[in-house]
């Protein structure tokens, strides 16, 4: 672990280390440059792919812009490695956004995440955490349906169930007629008798939602 991060910990110190603003700018389009070098050349290992991206989510943290990378940031997601597809829904979070043409080649991979993971909650804590920060129209009417099963569904464990919650609330508020009030009422009222005190209260939240979206149903 120490290994995989001295490249960012030696990146992070250069800028630290700076004296002007100038001068971090300047090492900032060095790094781009060469990570976009990077991309363009040979394939990548998954140590070299892992630090480039983690490097790219810093510039941007740091308000620089970030244009490039994307496709990288979308095998990271796609890959059955967790360590990578962590590193992968962090950078999705992060520098892409509703409306950006990459999002389609995402879809996919997070459905799969959504769907065949059931035994893996940080898989699924990570697909739901990135689509409600990542949302968008496109995402939202693709995955809506996903989420709404991963909500409901018995096998679900609280602690997915709560961010499945939350979710659903973020991509309501994004589009209002993705969830039918009275139809989806009776899940609401199931879920309301959980003992879970997180599931309750993201469930109460989504309630709210629901209905001052629909306030007549």
């Amino acid at each position: 672990m120490a290994s995989q991060a001295k490249g960012l910990q030696n990146f992070i110190s250069d800028l630290r280390n700076a004296k002007s603003k100038e001068e971090e700018t300047r090492r900032v389009d060095k790094e781009l440059a060469n990570i976009r070098k990077k991309f363009l050349g040979s394939s990548l290992s998954s140590y070299q792919r892992k630090k480039y991206v983690w490097k790219l989510v810093y510039i941007h943290v740091l308000g620089y812009d970030v244009d490039f990378g994307h496709s990288e940031v979308v095998s990271l997601v796609s890959s059955s490695k967790f360590s990578e597809k962590q590193v992968g829904y962090v950078a999705l979070s992060l520098l892409l956004r509703g409306g950006d043409q990459m999002l389609s080649l995402v879809v996919n991979a997070i459905r799969n995440d959504l769907t065949t993971s059931s035994n893996n909650d940080a898989a699924q804590s990570l697909a739901l955490c990135s689509i409600a920060n990542v949302s968008g129209l496109e995402l939202a009417q693709a995955l809506h349906v996903e989420v709404q099963q991963t909500l409901v569904a018995k096998r679900t464990t609280p602690c997915v169930r709560k961010k499945a919650a939350l979710c659903l609330l973020r991509l309501v508020r994004t589009s209002p007629d993705l969830v039918a009030g009275r139809e989806f009422a009776p899940h609401v009222a199931n879920l309301l008798q959980d003992h879970h005190l997180g599931v309750l209260t993201s469930t109460m939240s989504l309630l709210i939602g629901l209905a001052s979206q629909h306030e007549k149903e």
